[in-house]
């Protein structure tokens, strides 16, 4: 009796006993598969929170539903990223016991965590319905043209805004394009995204395609980034024009099956685009009209061409706002320091009211002593507009002291005008180029990645995205950046417009960095040598695009590698000579050859 008492009672205790031992020890012999394990685990994890930004900003963008759980879903993933970055995945010793079982704990503890969070992905449903009309909160034009620090209004910008939103309420033929024209700097963009604004809480639209043509437009790339708004699909055509010809497709589809109306948001135009090019027709379709923002009224005529008209000019501030607007930064005013006001109204003037040099110099001589604000003012005398905003961000960018900031600020140059530039991308470039000292995990890097970023925005030289995780630079202060980066020690390459005929002339065998939109282009050139290449990102390479085998043959330097949107990125087997390579980033690339070999990378530390 008292045996099976015994079989009964211990028998369950010991396997218990013995079941929890064999758990413990395999966290100590077993670390490095828990290590391993928990890093796949989170590679999925991060791969499905990217589709979910992407899939959330779309929605944000078309005005659609965005399922409650998704915001808290993406905070425990950020959770959890940290919290696999405090787990030290190297030397951890052989012999060095209570290591390894705390990295094989906390690992398993990580990889059951992340799983957990797979799986609430799984339950969360999107219906991308379109968002019920009460639920847009309706903003007043005042509210919406407020754009100073201190809340106020500049009233010489309500009567252009009016008119501008009246001309996209009339429902007739009157006014199909309306453009803002002004100079740079005015606030064109700002503008047109509180037209937009309002123009989606009213429910003016069923759709809004917005994209920025810029200096040098790629228009092959503008095309794709049109059919993603009204399609959702990447275009696959080689031409312009056939390109044009399957938007105007969808656009017919848009307009007379499913009966919707449509703005299209062409921002800062610098030359003419052909209206087929984007899909549309002269004059226009009914239910379209067509926004533009230029700082040439006859471009945007020539754009227009059968189309009706209306041209919406956008003024620089009154000189009273001018300098009310400066004394918001600065905290300076007429009663509190005389002086200081003083030299500030000759500043404003040389600034020509323009409000993006005011918000930039008002926030670099805040706190300033009154011989700054003089030095300020003399180097401003002797150029004429356009040279003194570029010298107005120059004297930001100086005063920027901190090294790590200024080498973030640079870096966000390499990245196309108008780019929703993610902050986890500027971390792992800035892991792989060791552009920080004393960084020894992701999540320190992470951490000062941040702080850049806030430092930065805080003055005005990087703007916040309306899309989680990013930041923008604004076109001015893009130029300024990429006339810094093409001189001296920098010798940075950085194309993003036409790239159909890049070639030998461009190249320059000292360069560090290289950033090129590949959209249009045949082959790379086969003579491609960069010996001092530190960091190389290509985007929006379509499958014509040829790579030679010894590709990164003569670029031994190479850190990191950044691929965006290309259709087979290049990893022959030259790639596996690379062995300073850090960081292998690839954003929403096919993969079709074997490159097994990248496990004789033996510094690469992050994919």
């Amino acid at each position: 009796m008292a045996q099976i008492v015994s079989d009964l009672v211990v028998a369950p205790v010991v396997k218990f006993m013995a079941s929890h031992i064999t758990k413990h020890l395999g966290y100590v012999f077993c670390s490095t598969k828990h290590v391993t394990s928990m890093k796949d685990k989170l590679k999925d994890l991060v791969d499905t929170s990217t589709e979910v930004i992407e899939h959330k900003n779309r929605n944000e963008t078309n005005d659609k539903e965005i399922p409650a759980r998704v915001e808290a879903w993406l905070g425990d993933v950020e959770k959890v990223k940290d919290q696999v970055q405090s787990i030290p995945n190297d030397d951890i010793g052989c012999f060095h016991m209570k290591n390894r079982y705390r990295v094989g704990r906390n690992a398993s503890k990580a990889t059951m965590r992340i799983q957990e969070l797979i799986s609430k992905y799984s339950e969360i449903t999107w219906t991308d319905a379109p968002l019920p009309t009460g639920r847009a909160t309706s903003s007043t034009t005042s509210t919406l043209l407020s754009s100073s620090p201190g809340g106020d209004d500049f009233k010489s910008r309500n009567v252009p805004f009016n008119d501008a939103l009246k001309l996209l309420q009339q429902d007739d033929n009157k006014s199909q394009v309306i453009a803002l024209c002004g100079m740079g700097g005015v606030g064109k963009t700002t503008m047109m995204e509180q037209l937009k604004k309002v123009a989606e809480d009213k429910k003016m639209f069923d759709f809004f395609v917005k994209v920025t043509l810029g200096r040098n437009p790629n228009m092959l790339s503008i095309q794709n980034d049109i059919a993603i708004c009204i399609g959702g699909e990447s275009l696959h055509e080689a031409t312009v024009t056939a390109r044009g010809e399957t938007l105007q497709r969808k656009f017919e589809k848009k307009l007379e099956k499913d009966k919707k109306k449509i703005l299209v948001i062409l921002d800062d135009v610098w030359e003419k685009v052909e209206i087929k090019d984007i899909g549309l027709t002269s004059p226009l379709p009914k239910g379209v009209k067509l926004l533009l923002t230029s700082r040439d009224s006859n471009i945007c005529t020539q754009i227009a061409d059968a189309s009706l008209l209306q041209v919406v000019q956008v003024n620089v501030l009154s000189d009273a706002e001018a300098q009310n607007f400066l004394s918001k930064y600065t905290g300076i005013s007429k009663e509190h320091d005389q002086d200081r006001f003083q030299i500030g109204c000759d500043i404003v003037k040389k600034c020509g009211n323009l409000p993006l040099a005011i918000k930039l110099i008002g926030t670099t001589l805040k706190h300033k002593k009154i011989h700054v604000w003089r030095d300020t003012l003399v180097r401003l005398k002797n150029h004429d507009l356009d040279d003194n905003v570029q010298e107005i961000i120059r004297i930001s960018y100086e005063f920027v002291k901190n090294d790590d900031d200024k080498a973030i600020f640079l870096h966000c140059g390499l990245f196309p005008e108008d780019s929703d530039i993610q902050i986890e991308d500027l971390v792992r470039h800035a892991w792989g180029l060791k552009l920080f000292k004393n960084v020894s995990t992701l999540r320190v890097a992470r951490d000062r990645i941040k702080t850049c970023v806030e430092n930065l925005a805080d003055a005005n030289l990087l703007m916040h995205s309306e899309h989680l995780g990013c930041v923008k630079l604004h076109d001015l202060v893009l130029a300024f950046v990429l006339a810094r980066v093409s001189e001296g020690d920098f010798a940075w390459i950085v194309n993003h417009g036409d790239v159909s005929s890049w070639g030998r002339d461009e190249m320059n065998e000292s360069c560090k960095r290289i950033s090129l939109t590949c959209m249009g282009m045949p082959e790379f050139p086969r003579d491609f040598k960069y010996p001092d290449l530190s960091f190389i990102q290509l985007m929006d390479g379509d499958q014509s695009l040829k790579f030679p085998d010894d590709f990164y043959a003569s670029m031994e330097n190479l850190k990191v590698i950044a691929f965006y949107n290309m259709r087979y990125p290049p990893l022959p087997t030259s790639l596996q000579f690379l062995t300073n390579l850090k960081s292998l980033c690839l954003h929403r690339c096919e993969l079709m050859a074997d490159w097994s070999y990248i496990g004789d990378l033996v510094n690469l530390e992050g994919i």
